[in-house]
């Protein structure tokens, strides 16, 4: 029995794979490269983004906190005291000696002296007893003593501290901020602002006060960024040292873009550019590469000691997940494409493989009608 099953040509089915396949290979390989430096740049972007409105925030919170202790100096109370304390004469030496008994008993000595009692002391110890972003306040005269305080300091001559010295400002007073560190009074790991009290009648310098911030609610937004399972952000100083991280870190530990972002930053400054969110690609100690968007702080143009920057960093990796997940429909893509390829060279192979008319050879099974006629005249004749 005849079989009707048309004949395969296994030449079309070549050239229509050669022809099919290479062009789909190349356009999905097209296409995902476009999508993988598309979606790259946008999360750059977005990185970036992120990281300039966390160092917004952060800048936001240091300057409320900043007006906070402006406004806080200006109490009554804190006027007086600083004022009162000027008018005690200065001797040096019982003041080194008082300082040598202050820090030998902190507690005894500030009993003796009755510095916590007075109604300033008393005010500031139910402020910071009620707001737990205040470690420590404490009030100076313009020798640098110690007139009021919210808790028993370190020590109680402070004229000798940096952020003392800066915040006096050679009798001309100014706010001066420090650096977050560890507060040894507070037992806190904190920032320092330093603000100059006036007089009661309120012309004249009449003392220091300085609040012992505690960083961990400033540092919170930075703690609580969430971009990917392997996201980090840190809030740093442009040498790489880390000032804040979510993660245990030690003092003498380093941001792993730290020669990259001096060098980035170097470059920036020999071109005279302003300020602005740098995107590195960098590689950590173990090989693993990452995307990088470190955002300035605007603090330091008005407070040089406060130079940080917040440095968020994602995992490249990461980024091209999205496009793994799509490698069951490129299979299935192909898979389709395939068939389709298939039920095309078996359409050509059936059009070649049916018989053609030859018109040479199937002339004599046409009868003309003219010719008809003149067989039939001849048979007459």
């Amino acid at each position: 029995m005849r079989s009707h099953l048309p004949a395969f040509n296994t030449r079309v089915l070549t050239v229509f794979l050669l022809v099919a396949l290479p062009v789909l290979l190349i356009g999905a390989a097209i296409v995902i490269g476009i999508g993988q430096v598309r979606l790259r740049d946008t999360q750059t972007v977005r990185l970036g983004q992120m990281a300039e409105y966390t160092a917004g925030a952060v800048d936001a919170y240091v300057f409320r906190r900043i007006l906070d202790a402006a406004l806080l100096g200006r109490v009554p109370d804190i006027r007086r005291a600083a004022a009162a304390g000027n008018t005690q004469p200065f001797d040096a030496e019982k003041v080194k000696e008082l300082d040598k008994q202050w820090q030998a008993d902190g507690p005894g000595t500030a009993s003796r002296t009755g510095i916590l009692t007075v109604p300033a002391s008393q005010f500031l110890n139910d402020l910071v007893r009620n707001d737990s972003v205040y470690r420590e306040v404490l009030v100076t005269d313009l020798r640098g003593r110690l007139v009021a305080a919210s808790n028993v300091t370190s020590d109680y001559l402070q004229s000798d501290e940096a952020w003392w010295i800066n915040a006096f400002d050679n009798g001309r007073g100014r706010v001066a901020v420090t650096d977050v560190r560890r507060d040894e009074s507070a037992h806190v790991y904190a920032f320092e602002i330093a603000v100059p009290v006036l007089s009661p009648n309120g012309t004249d310098l009449a003392g220091i006060m300085k609040i012992v911030a505690d960083s961990r609610e400033m540092l919170t937004g930075i703690a609580g960024i969430e971009l990917g399972s392997t996201s980090e952000a840190l809030l740093l100083r442009p040498n790489g040292s880390i000032v804040f991280s979510r993660r245990p870190h030690a003092e003498t530990d380093r941001f792993f873009a730290s020669e990259l972002l001096r060098q980035k930053l170097d470059e920036r400054a020999a071109r005279h550019e302003p300020p602005g969110t740098l995107t590195l690609d960098a590689q950590k100690p173990d090989g693993t590469d990452r995307i990088v968007a470190v955002a300035p702080s605007q603090l330091a143009q008005s407070y040089p000691e406060l130079s940080w920057m917040v440095a968020l960093s994602i995992d490249r990796d990461e980024l091209r997940a999205p496009f793994r997940s799509l490698l069951a429909y490129l299979i299935l893509v192909f898979a389709l494409t395939g068939v389709a390829v298939l039920a095309i060279a078996l359409w050509v192979s059936q059009r070649l493989a049916a018989p053609t008319l030859d018109p040479a050879y199937d002339m004599h099974l046409v009868e003309h009608p003219m010719i008809s006629r003149m067989g039939d005249a001849e048979r007459q004749a």
